[in-house]
């Protein structure tokens, strides 16, 4: 059994740890992007990639599902079972002016770029009040607290529904809107945004304008899934309640990129990885239902969230994404002596 893994993010390697022997990872870089870190890197400066060795060191170009090969730029490489694992892109789709006006947050480098044209600028806007929205604005709050320029910031997060955070316990959600607030961030809830012409952020409540305007208001997978001309919800690889592919059955999705009813963070994304490739080796069809065990934000160093269904704030949630963060590191290190 042959099992190809696309794609060595956060799902990509939890696969290949579980069954290396008999999987294949393949990637186009040897970087692996903790997304999660992104916002430090916009607050510090810090490197938010680490070393990752995949199997196949290439770009996948196609996609022969008839003859079960994956077409790389360096040569085909034919498969049992697939796994697509391509992460996530914003979604810029679903608002008018979006795809030219907006920063988005996808890459090491973005994040680099953010930074940069945060410390000119006078104003921001960020769109979306999840976890990525709200972290990108206490990074921001952070790094200019450095310049001793607060004060003179316009900062103002935009949310469409009445609280952010909403995937949180509420007492969660208010104790994030006071610290922003706190910190002298605008909050615009309840509000439907229109449509972004230029630096001016129209919605059902006014229209906002600043220098630069952040886009975290929703995700889709990757673009490549069209050229593959897969079946798409939401933009996303449309999978089964087992993650296979609801057009070819020896096909998986997992992570940001597949369909599921489930939040798309670093943790589900690595429990569909392991699940997906399960389901290939060993024949199964079992539904995936990952276990919900912590969602943690960081607001100019205020670590709060939830786990195991529970508010947790301060110490202890910080502790727990330092442990998520070695879990991913250790995965990322096993793969790298794993690999062929």
């Amino acid at each position: 059994m042959r099992v190809v893994i696309i794609g060595g993010g956060f799902a990509g390697i939890a696969a290949k740890c579980k069954y290396p022997k008999e999987s294949i990872l393949i990637d186009k870089s040897d970087r692996f992007l903790l997304t999660p870190k992104l916002i430090d890197t916009i607050a510090y400066g810090e490197n938010s990639t680490h070393y990752r060795k995949p199997d196949v060191l290439a770009e996948v170009v196609n996609v022969n599902f008839r003859e079960k090969k994956v077409i790389t730029d360096m040569g085909d490489i034919s498969y049992d079972k697939l796994i697509i694992a391509l992460g996530y892109s914003q979604d810029l789709s679903k608002i008018k002016g979006a795809k030219d006006h907006v920063m988005k947050l996808e890459t090491f480098n973005d994040a680099l770029k953010i930074r940069e044209e945060i410390v000119k600028a006078k104003s921001l806007i960020a769109i979306g009040g999840g976890d990525l929205g709200v972290e990108v604005i206490g990074s921001t709050v952070e790094l200019l607290s450095r310049f001793k320029r607060m004060k003179k910031e316009r900062i103002m997060l935009i949310n469409r529904g009445h609280r952010i955070l909403p995937h949180m316990p509420e007492q969660i959600s208010l104790r994030a809107e006071r610290i922003l607030s706190q910190l002298g961030v605008e909050l615009v809830l309840n509000a439907s945004v229109e449509e972004i012409r230029g630096k001016t952020v129209i919605t059902d409540k006014g229209e906002f304008s600043a220098d630069h305007v952040f886009y975290a208001g929703g995700i889709k997978g990757s673009d490549f899934l069209e050229k593959l001309k897969l079946s798409l919800k939401n933009g996303k690889m449309e999978v089964n309640e087992d993650l296979s592919s609801v057009d070819y059955k020896d096909v998986y999705g997992a992570g940001a990129c597949a369909s599921t009813f489930y939040p798309s963070n670093a943790d589900v994304s690595m429990q569909s990885g392991i699940h997906a490739i399960t389901n290939a080796i060993e024949g199964r069809d079992d539904k995936f239902k990952p276990r919900a065990l912590a969602d943690v934000v960081d607001i100019d160093s205020n670590f709060m969230g939830v786990f195991l269904g529970s508010p947790i704030v301060g110490f202890p949630a910080k502790l727990l994404k330092t442990i998520a963060f070695v879990n991913v590191y250790y995965k990322i290190n096993r793969v790298n002596l794993l690999t062929r």
